[in-house]
């Protein structure tokens, strides 16, 4: 596996189980989840931030990733109903 890759996983694992790291991306019951497109937002920026070496910005129902080069990536979120 790779290294990058790795050590994310082992980050997201560890803030999983911290109470206090405001991921959302926890089972409410028998695996079954209740989130909300800003949980989503926000879980995605926690992730980012350690995975990509940009700057992000938060819009309404997206996220903003901009890096250094010049390129700009919109990841936008929508619950499909």
């Amino acid at each position: 596996m790779d290294t990058k890759v790795e050590q994310v996983m082992l980050e997201v694992l560890r803030r999983l189980e911290d109470d206090d790291s405001g991921l959302t991306i926890a089972p409410v019951d028998d695996h079954n989840y209740l989130l909300t497109e800003e949980d989503i937002l926000r879980d995605l920026t926690i992730f980012s931030d350690e995975v990509f070496d940009a700057d992000l910005e938060e819009e309404p129902s997206a996220l903003l990733v901009k890096f250094r080069n010049g390129q700009v990536f919109r990841i936008s979120v929508k619950e499909k109903l």
